[in-house]
């Protein structure tokens, strides 16, 4: 298969794509301009190709040293961002998460803000020994998405969800193991080999079963992190308060000049 990234889209990111074994396909993020940022281009290709391949196995990971620097933080700055259902970003997560068979993030780099969000809607996670993660939304004056915040409670519960995204601190492979936020941590020059090793394992298994458990997991967690729509839409405004605030103008603006944030609180 060719690279699916439309024409005309240069100089935005790129979705690379390879099929090194049969039944599995590997996309790889190019954006080395923004250090794997999810812009536009790279999350419409990611819908597009998810939507088109019929691989048992997806292995998604990065170039260079990074996995993906997150949501292109340039959109933030705009006073319409809204990144809600719709959304390029929310879309991109949807087609990950919906896509019928396994998808394994092999993180080969750091992974930040939406660059985690994007690796923990992956069915599976393996990455190289002193890679970091983290959340910075609250040293940039966000509130993150719940639907978000609920990708993380399922899989490493409130206490570390808590930590995670009211420090802002980053954490290595190592200890994102421990907390049940990867599966597995190989050396650097190893996670090539193991990654495809275990995309190849689950490709090999029974077509049915797997379509069938992703969708019956999916289903369970979903449930146990349902909201009422009052609470959702009370999180929802708060969210949007914030996006709107002067608090994220000075916490984009810090960010981009390398000083500590003067909150407001407004």
């Amino acid at each position: 298969m060719s690279d699916p990234t439309p024409e005309g889209v240069a100089e935005g990111g790129r979705l690379l794509l390879a099929e090194p074994a049969p039944g599995v396909v590997q996309l790889t993020i190019s954006n080395p301009a923004k250090r794997g940022a999810l812009d536009e281009p790279l999350l419409n290709a990611l819908v597009e190709t998810l939507t088109a391949i019929d691989a048992r196995c997806v292995l998604l990971t990065g170039e260079g040293r990074s996995f993906c620097a997150g949501y292109d933080i340039g959109a933030l700055s705009s006073d319409g961002y809204d990144d809600s259902d719709g959304h390029p970003f929310q879309s991109a997560l949807a087609a990950v998460a919906d896509y019928p068979y396994p998808v394994v993030a092999a993180l080969n780099g750091y992974a930040i803000g939406g660059g985690l969000e994007l690796a923990i809607t992956c069915d599976l996670r393996i990455a190289a020994a002193g890679v970091q993660f983290g959340m910075p939304p609250a040293k940039l004056g966000v509130v993150y998405n719940h639907g978000g915040i609920n990708r993380f409670v399922t899989a490493i519960g409130a206490a570390r969800t808590r930590e995670l995204f009211l420090t802002g601190r980053r954490v290595e492979a190592e200890t994102a193991e421990r907390w049940g936020l990867v599966n597995e941590v190989v050396p650097a020059d190893e996670l090539p080999t193991a990654a495809l090793a275990l995309a190849v394992e689950i490709a090999a298994n029974a077509p049915l079963s797997l379509r069938g458990n992703k969708a019956a997991i999916a289903a369970v967690s979903a449930a146990a992190g349902a909201l009422d729509d009052a609470t959702a839409a009370a999180l929802d405004r708060s969210r949007r308060e914030a996006f709107l605030s002067d608090d994220l103008r000075e916490g984009l603006a810090a960010f981009a000049e390398k000083r500590p944030p003067v909150w407001r609180g407004r």
